[in-house]
């Protein structure tokens, strides 16, 4: 796992990194003191990380506004906000945060945040795989938006484009729901990643896409959201 530690506080820099030291070798880090930097790396060598420990506050362009250009780029990476400025909770809503971690950063906090965040990613490496004619496709989990049945086919709509073949959407949602996908109308399995804005009758993705929500799905919807969103902040 690639990690990037943007702190401009050279002793929080270093708590962490002995943290990070004492985890096995496949672990591989990088640390930068403002988001500036950080950015011009990824921008000159283009080079991402799976995840991302990010101040707040830093000197130039803070840890929020930073995480915004990153997630530009980068839809899939996890970041973790490690502040002191617990009043900066819903302005971080836009980057879709996957945990907070409050200074000092206790060794033990650390450590199930960065457990949690490698079973996310191995989980979210999971592959969907269809065929179209004689063409055999995988897709991870991750880059898929939702999936849409009509009739025999399914149109799954991802990150890259849309594929369409032949397949039952429950069979396809019971593949996927250990991902935290759900069914939120009869034709229409989302992924909880993607989603913007959840109403009564509809889901709005972070790429301005609607997707029904039917009075059946309703009650369903909404508590599998939740279930999704207590797990994405740590509750």
């Amino acid at each position: 796992m690639k990690i990037a530690i943007c702190e401009d506080d050279i002793k929080n820099q270093s708590l962490l990194e002995s943290y990070l030291e004492e985890y096995p070798a496949d672990l591989e880090w990088k640390i930068f003191s403002s988001g500036e930097e950080l950015l011009a790396h990824i921008k000159e060598d283009k080079d991402y990380f799976s995840l991302y420990f990010m101040d707040i506050s830093l000197p130039g362009i803070d840890g929020i506004q930073t995480c915004a250009q990153i997630r530009k780029r980068d839809q899939k990476a996890l970041i973790v906000f490690v502040t002191d400025y617990k009043e900066y909770v819903y302005e971080v809503f836009q980057v879709l945060p996957f945990r907070f971690l409050i200074k000092p950063v206790k060794k033990e906090a650390f450590s199930k945040v960065l457990r949690e965040a490698a079973d996310f990613l191995r989980l979210h490496d999971r592959r969907l795989t269809f065929r179209i004619r004689q063409t055999m496709y995988e897709i991870p989990w991750g880059e898929i938006l939702y999936l849409e049945g009509d009739l025999r086919k399914v149109h799954l709509h991802t990150v890259l484009g849309e594929y369409t073949f032949y397949g039952k959407l429950e069979k396809l949602k019971e593949q996927l729901t250990p991902g935290g996908f759900f069914q939120c109308h009869k034709s229409y399995v989302v992924n909880p990643e993607y989603i913007r804005a959840s109403r009564d009758t509809s889901i709005i993705l972070r790429n301005g896409e609607e997707i029904p929500v039917s009075k059946s799905f309703r009650k369903e919807s909404k508590e599998k959201h939740l279930q999704y969103l207590k797990g994405r902040w740590g509750q």
